[in-house]
């Protein structure tokens, strides 16, 4: 039995160079949660005691491409997702060292594929901050066994104003309703110039979005809540396909196959 103790950098508000100084703060939050909290199934806490499992994630992923400039369906974004995540993945793993330096490795650390190294050897990290990393880690230790994982961060990012989790925005323009009060919003600061970088979700080829999930799951330990979006004309053999492609980039989970409504509107971006 496990515990979810979960946290997300918003993407959407910090720069990459900001990773450094931000991370180190969450990854210490989230470490405390697992020594604060009092939790009342002996199972959980013996398995949270020696694992010290944290899932850092992120939110405003499609906010954070806009920001700069880049397109989803383009190879920008794809090389853009593996240097984000590899800054993410360096800097939430220091961050860990650092705290082991400080209050110990978890306890199953010995024998584990941190302590051996396979874990960036897996990865193929080796240039030279990355081999420092390895041999800080064998040396003093990491504090946490399990560091990222990205969770949905749907209601979150909605009221941070920012996208969700690692998703496409889905419209750029809709109305919330909350208890009976309808509020009008857009996709986060959108205007003339960025217009055309929100693509919405449904009308993205979802191979773009399966070949950015599949080069972010190297920097990440855990998982994605990764979903895909798929129109009403798509037959099961395209989602079976869609599942196999998935499979066969090393993508760990789906998370939903989100469909389109038969009665959804046009596409914004094309309508008048």
């Amino acid at each position: 039995m496990v515990t979810c103790n979960l946290n997300s950098v918003n993407l959407g508000r910090v720069s990459k160079e900001e990773l450094k100084y931000c991370i180190p703060l969450q990854i210490r939050m989230l470490d405390n949660v697992i020594t604060l909290n009092k939790l009342p199934v002996l199972d959980a806490k013996v398995t949270s005691d020696k694992y010290r499992a944290i899932g850092l994630g992120t939110s405003g992923y499609h906010h954070y491409l806009v920001n700069n400039k880049i397109m989803w369906e383009s190879q920008e974004h794809l090389k853009e997702a593996d240097s984000l995540f590899e800054e993410l993945a360096y800097n939430a793993i220091k961050a860990s060292m650092e705290l082991a330096k400080e209050k110990g490795a978890y306890e199953a650390f010995e024998g584990s594929e941190w302590y051996t190294g396979e874990y960036f050897e897996k990865r193929n990290y080796t240039s030279e901050r990355w081999q420092k990393l390895k041999e800080d880690v064998r040396k003093y230790g990491i504090r946490n066994g399990y560091i990222m994982a990205v969770a949905p961060t749907g209601s979150t990012s909605n009221i941070a104003n920012t996208t969700a989790g690692i998703d496409p925005i889905f419209k750029k323009f809709f109305v919330e309703e909350k208890k009976g009060i309808y509020v009008p919003k857009t996709a986060p600061n959108l205007n003339d110039e960025n217009f055309w970088l929100y693509k919405e979700a449904h009308y993205i080829k979802q191979d773009w979005s399966i070949k950015a999930c599949a080069i972010r799951q190297r920097h990440i330990d855990q998982a994605q809540s990764f979903n895909l979006y798929i129109t009403p004309e798509l037959n099961a053999k395209d989602i079976f396909d869609m599942y196999i492609n998935c499979w066969k980039m090393g993508i760990k989970t789906i998370y939903y196959v989100r469909n389109q409504s038969l009665e959804m509107d046009e596409c914004t971006s094309c309508s008048s």
